[in-house]
C-alpha cells in the first residue's frame, strides 16, 4: 500500500464503514443480482438501486481490475463514471492503485478501493457480489437515508474500534475525519481529542505514535416530553 493510498483510506474509511455496518442491516439474507444493460442491482424481491460499477477481484491471481479497464465486458459508460472519478483522482493525486489498471490485493483490495469509492461518494454504500473465481465490487446509489443518515454515538465507536482492528490507516487521521463528517464538533489534544454532539460525546486517546489506546463515549439524557 502506498503511503498516498494510506492516507486516501484513512480519511474516507470511518464513514464509509459506518455505511456498510448500516446497509447490512437493510440487506439481511437476501440474495444478488444486477442488470448492466439497466443499470440497477436487485437484493431480494423486493430492492432495487441504481449502481456504479467499481472493479473486480480475481482469486485466481489475487488482482484487483478496476472497471474502467476490464474492456472485454463491454460494460456502459454510464456505468463507469465513478471508477473514473477514481482514475482521475489517482492521477491528479500520484495514488497508483487508483490510476494503474490493475494491481495485487496484497497492496490493496476490492473492499478498500470500495470504502474510498464510498467515501467519496455520500448518497451511495457498496456491495460486494461474489462468483466462482472473484467478485464483483458496485456503488449502491440512492442509498435508503437509514444506510447515509449520522450515526448514534454509541455505532460511532463500534465503527472506530472495528476500522483499527481491520485496516492499516492513520488512527488519528482516520478519527478526526470520521467524527467531523459524522457532525462532531472535534478538540483535539496531543494525546486526545473529544468529540461534541447534541446526543453524546466520544473521548479517544491515543499511545505517542497516534495510535488508539482508549475509547469512551457518553450519550446525552433524552429530554422529556412536554
Amino acid at each position: 500500500m502506498s503511503p498516498e493510498f494510506r492516507e486516501l483510506l484513512s480519511l474516507h474509511v470511518g464513514n464509509a464503514f459506518a455505511k456498510q455496518v448500516a446497509f447490512a442491516d437493510v440487506l439481511e439474507e437476501r440474495n444478488w443480482g444486477i442488470s448492466l444493460s439497466q443499470g440497477r442491482a436487485t437484493f431480494g424481491d423486493d430492492l432495487a438501486f441504481a449502481i456504479q460499477l467499481i472493479g473486480t477481484e480475481a482469486d485466481g491471481d489475487s488482482s484487483w481490475l478496476w472497471a474502467w479497464a476490464n474492456e472485454q465486458s463491454n460494460i456502459p459508460e454510464s456505468l463507469l463514471r465513478a471508477c473514473m472519478q477514481m482514475k482521475t483522482l489517482g492521477e491528479q493525486t500520484g495514488v497508483p492503485e487508483l490510476r494503474e489498471r490493475s494491481c495485487s490485493q496484497e497492496d490493496a483490495d476490492g473492499h478498500m478501493m470500495a470504502l474510498i469509492a464510498s467515501g467519496l461518494n455520500p448518497d451511495c454504500c457498496y456491495y460486494r457480489g461474489a462468483y466462482e473465481g472473484g467478485a464483483l465490487y458496485f456503488l449502491v446509489c440512492d442509498a435508503p437515508n437509514v444506510v447515509t443518515q449520522q450515526v448514534a454515538p454509541e455505532r460511532a465507536i463500534t465503527v472506530l474500534t472495528e476500522v483499527i482492528s481491520q485496516f492499516d490507516v492513520d488512527h488519528r487521521q482516520m478519527a478526526h475525519s470520521f467524527l467531523e463528517t459524522q457532525g462532531f464538533d472535534v478538540t483535539e489534544g496531543t494525546l486526545a481529542f473529544v468529540a461534541k454532539r447534541a446526543d453524546g460525546s466520544i473521548e479517544i486517546r491515543f499511545d505517542s505514535a497516534g495510535r488508539i489506546v482508549k475509547i469512551e463515549g457518553s450519550v446525552a439524557a433524552a429530554k422529556p416530553k412536554q
